[in-house]
């Protein structure tokens, strides 16, 4: 399914992306505000106009779902999905932990994955049925075993509403590190890049949008993790934005059965 010439291409365009973020960042840039009152920046528009450009030039005949503008073609088999800079915020304030993610979907079912950060020179690159590589190297996901060991981020406290809040509040207390308050915030898309590099254990996530999450599934199935919606269903184009990441499968359904007793 996934050549080379494929992969090469997904490289290419992340190559693009970070000439554009290099150039912008920690400059003095204007923000918009968009219809959902989230921040935009030219560096956003930029990079998205010019990935698009070169996914139309070599497949026309795939379609494009991305942050900024329109999606295109989407009867296609084969679909890109792109976050020109996930993490805008973090781009914003000089925190170089946003990154550019770059999927290839069939069939509405991720199979290649990249998260691309510019400014550290990180790269993670996950392939359907292939082992994840950071930087050129294979990676791998750490076994925390139960989640009282296990390390938990998530991007903001702000996407948890309601319920969502109370069963995040719930496994978040079975968590380490509680004396230091258990969870860690920020981090956006870099987060799942450290968990391919063994560093944290769960990520939970709430009201995601398909292009902050597809470009993360071959990259943490290839490292050995898994990543799910919050029923434990694959996670594809048209998932609900409710992502549960593990570097631990058994980890994985420990929270699944919080999260199943929860709702009873």
């Amino acid at each position: 399914m996934i050549n080379q010439e494929l992969i090469n291409f997904a490289n290419h365009l992340a190559d693009l992306s970070s000439n554009i973020a290099q150039k912008y960042f920690r400059k003095k840039i204007n923000e918009q505000k968009k219809h959902d009152n989230s921040p935009v920046t030219i560096a956003d528009q930029e990079i998205e106009t010019i990935l698009r450009k070169e996914i139309v030039k070599k497949y026309p005949d795939h379609g494009i779902i991305a942050e900024e503008f329109d999606d295109v073609n989407l009867n296609s088999d084969f679909k890109w999905v792109i976050d020109p800079i996930d993490g805008t915020s973090s781009f914003i304030i000089g925190k170089p932990v946003f990154a550019t993610l770059i999927c290839l979907t069939y069939k509405n079912r991720p199979i290649l994955g990249v998260i691309n950060q510019p400014i550290t020179n990180e790269r993670w690159l996950g392939v359907d049925n292939k082992d994840t590589v950071f930087n050129g190297k294979k990676t791998f996901v750490r076994k925390s075993h139960h989640l009282s060991n296990s390390v938990l981020c998530t991007t903001s406290p702000s996407f948890f509403k309601g319920r969502d809040m109370e069963i995040f509040n719930k496994i978040n207390s079975k968590t380490l590190y509680q004396k230091h308050g258990g969870v860690f915030y920020g981090g956006d898309a870099y987060l799942y890049g450290l968990m391919a590099l063994g560093s944290v254990d769960v990520i939970l996530e709430a009201s995601l949008s398909n292009f902050d999450y597809c470009a993360l599934v071959p990259i943490i199935t290839g490292a050995g993790g898994i990543i799910t919606d919050w029923q434990g269903r694959d996670v594809d184009v048209n998932s609900d934005g409710r992502i549960l990441a593990c570097g631990d499968k058994k980890v994985h359904s420990e929270i699944l059965d919080i999260i199943n007793n929860f709702n009873l």
